[in-house]
């Protein structure tokens, strides 16, 4: 049985390409790595994970791209179609002025963009939306206090419902771009969890929808 995950990636800005780039093969390797972990997210071997939820939050333009897994369309496997959906997704940021009053734009269905003043008016906007517990994913030493396996504890799988959050950052944390994470241990019912065996990102978000497909409806 397939259950909801919902993830949210951390990224230290945008990076900027285009069709022309990605039509010649030179995909940039941070996009290239991000498209890794949308893959992963939704993509199974014939569809699409129609419970799971993904927002990508840019760092220093305070972007957020939301994608819906019920409501998605054209998002195939390859890496072609994931980074042509995210462009485009992105270029809405500078085509919409509606951004700036902190409202949902529709770029492709099921993928919609909005903008925030600040970091705090997101962390705000978060608090809003995390209605479970918070599962901030590092290995950095910087915020590595007090982690947990979530899916160990007594020898017993934890459950893990369906308004929990995955936060993952994807840039290496530094003293001086920690204020996002600072922010973050503040919220309520965050912990910090480990999974530092694991090195891909990917492959961290496919060890969870592994192991939350492995629970089952009480």
């Amino acid at each position: 049985m397939i259950r909801l995950v919902n993830f949210l990636l951390i990224l230290e800005k945008i990076i900027e390409y285009d069709k022309k780039i990605i039509d010649k093969g030179l995909t940039p390797q941070k996009v290239y790595e991000l498209c890794s972990c949308i893959r992963e997210v939704f993509c199974l071997s014939y569809s699409i994970r129609k419970n799971n939820l993904l927002y990508l939050y840019f760092q220093k333009e305070h972007v957020l791209v939301k994608f819906e897994g019920n409501k998605l369309k054209y998002l195939g496997p390859d890496e072609r179609s994931q980074t042509l959906l995210l462009e485009k997704a992105l270029n809405k940021v500078k085509e919409e002025i509606s951004l700036k009053n902190g409202i949902w734009i529709k770029s492709t269905p099921g993928i919609f963009v909005r903008k925030f003043s600040d970091i705090s008016s997101f962390i705000d906007f978060y608090r809003s939306i995390a209605l479970g517990k918070s599962f901030l994913i590092t290995s950095n030493p910087l915020i590595d206090e007090e982690k947990v396996d979530i899916f160990k504890l007594n020898n017993k799988l934890v459950e893990i419902k369906e308004i929990d959050f995955f936060v993952i950052p994807i840039y290496t944390i530094s003293r001086e771009n920690s204020k996002m994470i600072e922010l973050f241990k503040e919220v309520k019912n965050i912990k910090l969890l480990s999974l530092s065996k694991i090195k891909d990102m990917e492959n961290i978000i496919l060890y969870i929808n592994f192991k939350k497909d492995q629970q089952r409806s009480l």
